[in-house]
């Protein structure tokens, strides 16, 4: 298998496949970030930050793959906060250590987590954070996404950050998840209902692959 192939492991005929650890170990660059490096829909979502990163103390990277986000991230965070610590994440220990490689730092720690066990979860490292994002994860977290949206919530500090950055194919292109959510307003919805509120938004290439980012403060 190729990096042509990762759908193979990830959706494929309608359904979510998952097999994300095989994929990182089979397909070099399975969502072409590397080939396509930093893009205008990564920049729209860490616009959305501007002015905020001063109050980031600790942050949480949800689904960080290799790690090309929150490379980016970290230099929007760390120019207003250089002390700022992170934890980085991924489903895949592969991804994640491809990712600690190219972002070696002392602020940043990182760890092989599944999203869809934080519900369950009593790690206690996994609290107080002041920012979390998730950088399209949305169709791996599908299957307990109103709870998994819910523990995100709950570890959070007050007055927490939510950045979500996801995009839309539509249906023609994805079947999947699309019952779902199969709209920004979708995942708006679900958020609010999970106790944030949204305090900004950025569409960008709405007429294909639409991308929405958004900024959600937990509520008091």
């Amino acid at each position: 298998m190729n990096e042509r192939d990762y759908h193979e492991y990830f959706i494929k005929d309608g359904r979510h496949v998952g097999r994300y650890e095989e994929m990182y170990r089979h397909c070099p660059d399975p969502w072409h970030i590397e080939a396509l490096g930093a893009r205008l829909d990564m920049a729209a979502a860490l616009l959305l930050l501007t002015g905020r990163g001063g109050g980031v103390r600790r942050f949480l990277d949800i689904g960080a793959g290799l790690g090309l986000f929150t490379g980016l991230l970290t230099e929007t965070l760390w120019r207003e906060n250089p002390e700022a610590r992170g934890l980085v994440t991924d489903v895949s220990p592969s991804a994640i250590n491809r990712a600690a490689q190219r972002l070696a730092d002392p602020r940043l720690d990182f760890m092989p987590l599944d999203a869809r066990e934080l519900p369950d979860s009593q790690d206690e490292s996994l609290r107080d954070f002041d920012l979390i994002v998730m950088a399209q994860v949305l169709w791996g977290l599908l299957e307990n996404l109103d709870e998994t949206l819910a523990a995100l919530a709950a570890r959070l500090g007050p007055g927490g950050l939510l950045l979500i950055s996801q995009h839309f194919p539509g249906a023609e292109r994805q079947s999947y998840g699309a019952e779902t959510v199969a709209s920004p307003e979708d995942l708006a919805l679900r958020l609010r209902r999970a106790g944030f509120e949204i305090l900004n938004t950025l569409e960008t290439n709405r007429s294909s692959n639409h991308h929405w980012a958004a900024l959600a403060e937990k509520k008091k």
